[in-house]
C-alpha cells in the first residue's frame, strides 16, 4: 500500500476514518477483503504471494495497515532479499496480537506483537500503522535494529513511502493541503471526499489513460503508470453509532465502491466459517 490517510476524533470525540490505495505490481496475485480470521475476528485483502495482508481490520474497531518504506540506501542483493520475510505476514501477526491489558488493549497488543516480530524475523523497509477509536500508532523500519514507533494523534494525517506528514514528500503534501480545512459532518460526507482524493491525477497530459484531473504539477494519488499502479481501494469509519467498511477492486477513478460492512459482524463472521 502506498497511500494512507486517515483521521482521528475528525467526527467527533472517539472516531476514526481510514482511507487508502494500494499500488503494487499489478501481475501480483491477490484477493479482495474476506474473512482472514474468526478468533480473532479479522478482516482483509489476501496476498496469495506470501499469505500476508497490506490492510486488516480487527474486531470492527481497529485497523492494521502496511506501507512499503523508500529504501535509505542501495536495494541489498537480490538472495538477501528473497531470505527476507514477506511484510505482509508482519500486518497479519499484528492484527492477530493478543490484546494487552485495558485501557490500551488491543492496539498496545498489536504494537508488542509487531516490535516482536521485527525483533525475530528480517523485513525490507516499512511502516506499520496502527489505528483505533481511542489510539493509535506508527513503526516505521528502515531494515535495520531499531524501528521507530510514534502515537498518532486526533487530526487529519497522510503517509506513503516516506514519514508521517513528511513535507518534502509532493503526494503527502498535497493531500494535506486538501484536508487542512475539511471537517466532515457525517462519516458519508468524509468517504465521498475522502474517494475523490484517493482518484486524484496529474496535470492534463500527465499521466496516461486518466479520466480526471488538477491543475498543477502535483503527482498522483491514483497512479496509473509504472512498476507499481493503484489496484485497490479502502476506507474504514467508525463513528459511537455504527462501522463502515468500503472497498473498490480496481482504480478509484473508475470503479464503484462495494460496501462489505457486514464482513465486520462477527457473528456473520462465524456463520460463514
Amino acid at each position: 500500500m502506498c497511500t494512507l490517510i486517515f483521521g482521528m476524533d475528525v467526527l467527533g470525540p472517539g472516531t476514526l476514518v481510514v482511507a487508502a490505495n494500494r499500488d503494487e505490481v499489478p501481475s501480483r496475485a491477490s484477493e479482495p477483503p474476506q474473512l482472514l480470521s474468526a478468533r480473532p475476528h479479522v478482516v482483509g485483502g489476501r496476498d496469495l504471494v506470501s499469505g500476508g495482508t497490506w490492510l486488516a481490520i480487527r474486531d470492527g474497531r481497529a485497523v492494521v495497515a502496511l506501507l512499503n518504506r523508500r529504501e535509505a540506501v542501495a536495494p541489498p542483493p537480490a538472495a538477501v532479499r528473497r531470505a527476507l520475510r514477506s511484510r505482509g505476514l508482519l500486518a497479519l501477526d499484528t492484527a492477530m496480537a493478543a490484546p494487552g491489558a485495558p485501557p490500551d488493549g488491543f492496539v498496545e497488543g498489536a504494537r508488542a506483537a509487531a516490535l516482536r516480530s521485527l525483533a525475530e524475523h528480517r523485513y525490507a523497509p516499512c511502516t506499520l500503522v496502527c489505528l483505533s477509536a481511542d489510539g493509535g500508532w506508527l513503526i516505521s523500519h528502515d531494515g535495520g535494529e531499531h524501528p521507530v514507533t510514534i502515537a498518532a494523534t486526533p487530526r487529519w494525517h497522510v503517509i506513503t513511502h516516506a514519514n508521517l506528514d513528511d513535507p518534502t514528500e509532493r503526494r503527502t503534501r498535497r493531500l494535506l493541503g486538501l484536508l487542512q480545512d475539511f471537517h466532515p459532518e457525517s462519516d458519508l460526507a468524509a468517504e465521498a471526499r475522502l474517494l475523490d482524493l484517493l482518484g486524484l491525477h496529474t496535470e492534463p497530459g500527465g499521466a496516461a489513460g486518466t479520466t480526471r484531473s488538477v491543475v498543477g504539477d502535483a503527482p498522483a494519488v491514483c497512479v496509473h503508470e509504472g512498476p507499481m499502479v493503484t489496484v485497490s481501494s479502502s476506507l474504514f469509519t467508525r463513528t459511537r453509532d455504527r462501522a463502515r467498511y468500503l472497498h473498490l477492486e480496481g482504480r478509484p477513478c473508475s470503479v464503484e465502491p462495494q460496501d462489505l460492512s457486514r464482513l465486520l459482524d462477527a457473528p456473520h463472521a462465524r456463520e460463514v466459517v
